[in-house]
């Protein structure tokens, strides 16, 4: 696994938080860890990923990844990217490393967010797209990777673990005591029942959904895949 974190908004965070962030991250992801920061508009744009090295181990796959305009972070993986790589090759698109990191990247180059109906894997990523001035988020059909995200009024913070998002906003998370008392009553078959989390405010990214925030912190999120 890896571990991804971000922020979208109009605060600044500092470098000292950034890297206490990521350090909070090393048990996801041991062996490299980076960050990328984004301005547009007075919108500031914050990649955080720790990466645990799975396919292509070489330094060329960490990341943030960036390619054109578009910078990724990705935990899981994308299954069928062999396959994939050479469908994209066909197209046209070519390969600087043999990682499914620059499959998922380049296949979002070219379906744009319909990339993950070509996409068999288990994933949580997120990229700033700069060409279009937005952040692209998405979690696998079946919700196997976490993604917790947090809205206020000073931007959309977004994780693979609530304690990443707690260090980004630099302060600390209410418990959410109505959702701990329907799962001490019900047990844990009821914490897929709602979006809410053990935290106020914390919420997550439903199954099989992608989302999209603009530079005003526009929030859209829906669905690309029901089961039949």
């Amino acid at each position: 696994m890896c571990g991804i974190a971000g922020y979208i908004g109009k605060q600044q965070i500092s470098k000292s938080t950034i890297n206490k962030t990521l350090h909070l991250m090393k048990n996801r992801g041991p062996d490299f860890q980076d960050s990328q920061s984004f301005n547009v508009n007075d919108t500031n744009v914050y990649l955080l990923h720790s990466r645990l090295s799975i396919i292509d181990l070489e330094v060329r796959s960490n990341q943030p990844f960036s390619f054109n305009g578009l910078t990724l972070i990705f935990n899981g993986e994308i299954y069928n990217y062999i396959e994939l790589r050479k469908k994209l090759i066909k197209k046209g698109h070519t390969f600087a490393t043999r990682s499914d990191t620059e499959v998922l990247l380049k296949a979002y180059v070219e379906y744009g967010e319909d990339c993950v109906q070509h996409f068999n894997g288990m994933w949580a990523f997120a990229i700033w797209d700069e060409n279009n001035k937005k952040l692209f988020l998405s979690r696998d059909r079946f919700a196997e990777k976490p993604l917790y995200y947090f809205q206020d009024n000073d931007g959309f913070y977004f994780a693979s673990e609530i304690k990443a998002i707690q260090s980004l906003l630099h302060k600390q998370l209410k418990v959410n005591y109505d959702y701990m008392k329907r799962y001490l009553v019900y047990g844990y078959k009821f914490l897929q029942k709602t979006p809410q989390t053990f935290f106020q405010g914390i919420s997550e990214i439903d199954f099989a959904s992608n989302a999209t925030l603009d530079s005003n912190i526009n929030f859209i999120q829906y669905k690309y895949w029901q089961p039949k």
